[in-house]
């Protein structure tokens, strides 16, 4: 083999490999910039349906146009057509159109740079953020400069966080509006505050936006109590103490702050804390289903929890508040309170319970902050007309999807399950199904009793269509069920008349068994009876 030969074989894999990762770095990078383009075409988009959505709510105004109290932002209608379009939630279609506004009449350079594929959305949205504040006048100005200077870095080579990123920008606001940062600021102290997410898998989410001065106290406080709790478990075994993270040590302080201290009950500087959690129950599990953990409880503010967890609660509180509520469709309904305009608590209570969250498709507001609706309105000057106070009747919507379904042309249909259909004036049907706790369980049983049939069903077929293939031990429900279909047959065919006239004994053992017997004596008896008691005329 001569050396250019040799050559060529080695060269090979090394060349190739290079080759193969350039390209698929370019069609990364391409992948990259398509995206981009892609976001921008959706803002786009979401601006251009929000303007024509207000044109035609500008076009209605006049002689004939409703009253102020009946006009439908059309802020709310672009968002119910987003949602629709993008199958997103409404919290993300409502930030979409107001990103996509701002894009187009504040920061027409960022949405050159996105629609260009040099800024990603991520990146677009942040540098928005940061310049949210700054004076009008200055604006063109400073989203040029911070713009380019973005770009000039990415083009550099440079990957910038988005620490360094917000620093960045805020240099350069800082020489033209030294003020907008400030007023920046001031907006978000409005954004303090704490709140209780339901989480999954057992677990919920506690976010808390503080200052940064309340923060640094409350992480001494927890570190505090983290170290004084490692202090009282000194002795634990070693085996417990390495999957014991300091995250789980954080939130056991927490807990031990806000609800105090079993171990320190009673001390001058940690009292005990009297808890009493409310709990909803809405059904005991299978008596079949024996394991500890199957069954299930509700709590009000949370969500699901195992029934040991419950347990372990009532061991270290005061007791607890139980609230029994009956699943079955229609339970609290009242004959008399349907005729009424406004729901009675126990059945406002059940409605929450069932839907979990507003039922307009993609709105995400927690069922207990939103108004309880009558999907039919009701009737004022005569209730009994339709429109009723019932269960099939009501739904939850926040103050803005109510509004909005009761002056706009949208329509909402309730299924008696509770699944919401509603359907925009162009045609799109889009759908809901209740997500609170009730409405889950009733289609849990629902799913159970489905499997239930079909496994019957598969254990013993209907005799009437399976035929032969029926199982050689059938149930008690498969034998009734094959006698009920013989009566019916012999009540629609009798003897002789029907097609085929398949004698009794084809049916089953049960005919077999019960087969009636012929009697000579007893028909020569009948004869007699019946010459003697009804002689002929002649």
């Amino acid at each position: 083999m001569d050396g250019s030969s040799r050559g060529t074989a080695g060269d090979s894999p090394a060349s190739a490999t290079p080759a193969s990762l350039t390209d698929l770095t370019a069609a990364a990078r391409e992948g990259w910039a398509a995206e981009n383009r892609a976001a921008a075409r959706r803002l786009i988009a979401c601006y251009e349906l929000y303007r024509e959505c207000a044109r035609q709510e500008e076009a209605g105004a006049g002689d004939g146009s409703p009253p102020g109290h009946a006009v439908v932002d059309p802020f709310v209608a672009a968002t119910g057509y987003v949602v629709a379009a993008m199958a997103i939630s409404s919290l993300r279609a409502e930030a979409m159109i107001s990103f996509a506004w701002d894009l187009h009449t504040r920061y027409p350079a960022i949405l050159e740079a996105l629609s260009a594929g040099r800024m990603d959305l991520r990146a677009a949205e942040s540098l928005a953020r940061q310049m949210a504040t700054v004076d009008a006048e200055v604006l063109p100005l400073v989203q040029r400069k911070v713009v380019d200077d973005y770009l000039d870095a990415l083009e550099a080579g440079e990957r910038l966080g988005a620490k360094t990123m917000r620093e960045r920008a805020d240099a350069i606001i800082a020489r033209h509006d030294a003020d907008g940062i400030r007023r920046r600021r001031d907006e978000a102290a409005r954004a303090r505050g704490v709140r209780l997410n339901k989480g999954r898998d057992g677990m919920s989410t506690l976010s808390a936006v503080l200052a940064n001065e309340e923060a640094a106290v409350l992480a001494e406080a927890i570190d505090q109590r983290v170290a004084e709790h490692a202090d009282d478990d000194e002795g634990a075994a070693a085996g417990e103490e390495c999957f014991y993270s300091k995250a789980e040590r954080r939130a056991d302080a927490l807990l031990s702050l806000a609800c105090g201290d079993r171990r320190r009950a009673g001390t001058p500087d940690q009292p005990p804390a009297p808890l009493r959690p409310r709990v909803t129950v809405l059904a005991g599990r299978s008596d079949s289903d024996d394991r500890g953990d199957a069954a299930t409880v509700e709590f009000t503010r949370s969500g699901q929890a195992a029934l040991h967890a419950l347990l372990a609660m009532l061991a270290t509180s005061d007791g607890a508040s139980f609230e029994r509520v009956d699943p079955r469709i229609g339970a609290a309904d009242d004959a008399r309170r349907a005729l009424r305009y406004k729901p009675s608590a126990e059945l406002a209570r059940r409605i929450r319970l069932r839907d979990g969250t507003c039922r307009h498709p993609g709105c995400a507001v927690p069922a207990d902050d939103c108004d309880v609706d009558h999907v039919r309105p009701f009737d004022h000057a005569d209730p009994a007309r339709g429109g009723h106070t019932e269960e099939c009747n009501l739904m939850c919507l926040c103050r803005r999807h109510h509004r909005f379904k009761t002056f706009s042309d949208w329509v909402y249909d309730l299924q008696p399950d509770g699944t919401l259909i509603v359907t925009s004036p162009e045609g799109t049907t889009t759908m809901t199904r209740p997500s609170g706790p009730l409405g889950a369980y009733r289609r849990e049983q629902a799913h159970a009793e489905t499997a239930a049939w079909d496994a019957q069903q598969r254990r013993s077929p209907d005799p009437s269509t399976a035929g032969s293939r029926s199982h050689s031990e059938p149930t008690y429900w498969s034998r009734r069920a094959a006698r009920l279909a013989a009566e019916r047959d012999r009540t629609a065919h009798p003897a002789g008349t029907g097609p085929g006239s398949p004698r009794p004994s084809e049916h089953g053992r049960w005919w077999r068994r019960n087969a009636p017997v012929a009697s000579k004596v007893e028909q020569d008896v009948r004869a007699l009876l019946d010459e003697l008691l009804d002689p002929p005329p002649f």
